[in-house]
């Protein structure tokens, strides 16, 4: 089966879902060269949320549109802290509120003809989309539905509290990434703190598991916290967000080989951070400029580096701050942040690997490759 790969040829054109990925795709329709799109959305309440990223070349868009951005940014653990300053890659913080509005105003300002349905697609064929109670083909469809994730694999689960308090404590000039001055008899866990003055404040727990926790785990682990390192122990809830993102492979739960998967459909979440936005924005842009389907963003040793790196957190998670802190410590903020944005350069990968204890990973490689091989021997 021969399926095409130029966009500009496609006529009628629907993409399918209404997150991140389907949203920033939206609001670009005028560059898919198409006489009509159309965007299938889920009737759906999404609380709003924060999306933290990197200046990048590619997030010029969602720069114009960020809350608040840091030059600096902090690594904390029982050990020390880390500090990073960069003035070319500041970390930025965006609301899905702020950024959902600004592509919602460009797909209906587009000069291409624009359509909405909001209807849930409930089955596909080849070039067909199904709902309740229509169906229609196109000659291109991206499909951004959330994906599938295998068994056992880590998850990044969080819940976060924007918060006011009535004493200043926060501060605005660093970015909290990793505290892990907290407990961890639940998973790998540290807190996320982005101060958006001395009085306002994005406090999240973060673990790393196999599975999500109870919800009162994470509002117990954010009152202490607070109380602890701020000394703060009462304050005015703003609004609260959570989430739980899959820390591995995912493949698309709709198998359909005529629907082009985009954003965490297409493996944008990067294995071993997340930072969806940021590669979502990415993948969407090169597939774009270069007028081909779209492809996974990241480089394929940095997926494999990934894979290594999460099988010792599994393997070993009371190493993990060390090896958090460690990976901080031997970067500037400059290759800090281009290492997690799929960016990093030679140097940068020296720096990475030379920051890791070698004979674990290198034990933990032998392992990855073994298990690969299996798999390809079990499919032969």
């Amino acid at each position: 089966m021969s399926i095409q790969t130029k966009t500009v040829k496609a006529k009628t054109v629907a993409i399918v879902g209404g997150g991140c990925a389907g949203w920033s795709l939206a609001a670009r329709v005028d560059q898919l060269s198409a006489n009509t799109v159309t965007l299938y959305l889920k009737e759906e309440t999404n609380p709003s949320h924060n999306w933290g990223f990197w200046q990048m070349p590619w997030l010029s868009d969602a720069l114009s549109k960020k809350r608040a951005m840091w030059n600096s940014w902090q690594i904390i653990t029982d050990e020390g802290i880390v500090t990073h300053h960069s003035r070319n890659h500041a970390y930025c913080s965006i609301t899905s509120d702020d950024w959902f509005d600004w592509c919602q105003k460009r797909f209906h300002s587009a000069a291409t003809t624009t359509e909405i349905i909001r209807l849930p697609v409930t089955n596909t064929d080849k070039n067909m989309l199904m709902t309740s109670n229509h169906k229609k083909r196109y000659d291109l469809i991206y499909d951004s539905r959330p994906p599938k994730a295998d068994k056992n694999i880590l998850l990044q689960h969080f819940k976060g509290l924007e918060i006011k308090t009535s004493i200043p404590v926060f501060n605005s000039k660093a970015a909290v990434l990793m505290d892990f001055r907290v407990s961890q008899e639940n998973g790998i866990h540290f807190m996320y703190v982005l101060g958006y003055d001395q009085y306002t404040a994005l406090v999240e727990s973060t673990f790393f598991s196999t599975s999500p926790h109870r919800e009162e785990v994470y509002d117990e682990a954010i009152r202490d916290y607070l109380s602890r390192i701020y000394n703060v122990t009462s304050f005015e809830i703003v609004k609260s967000e959570k989430g739980i993102i899959p820390m591995g492979d995912v493949r698309p739960k709709d198998q359909n080989p005529f629907l082009y998967s985009i954003g965490s459909n297409a493996g944008a979440i990067r294995p071993s951070s997340g930072y969806a936005f940021s590669f979502i924005q990415k993948q969407i842009t090169q597939f774009l400029d270069r007028q081909t389907k779209p492809t996974n963003p990241h480089k394929k040793h940095d997926l494999m580096m990934d894979l290594i790196f999460l099988e010792v957190l599994k393997s070993h998670p009371e190493k993990a701050q060390r090896l958090f802190f460690k990976l901080a410590r031997a970067l500037n903020g400059d290759s800090f942040a281009r290492f997690l944005s799929g960016e990093a350069n030679i140097k940068d990968y020296f720096l990475v690997i030379n920051s890791m204890p070698k004979w674990l990973f290198i034990n933990q490689a032998v392992r990855v490759i073994i298990e690969k091989w299996k798999r390809i021997a079990k499919w032969a």
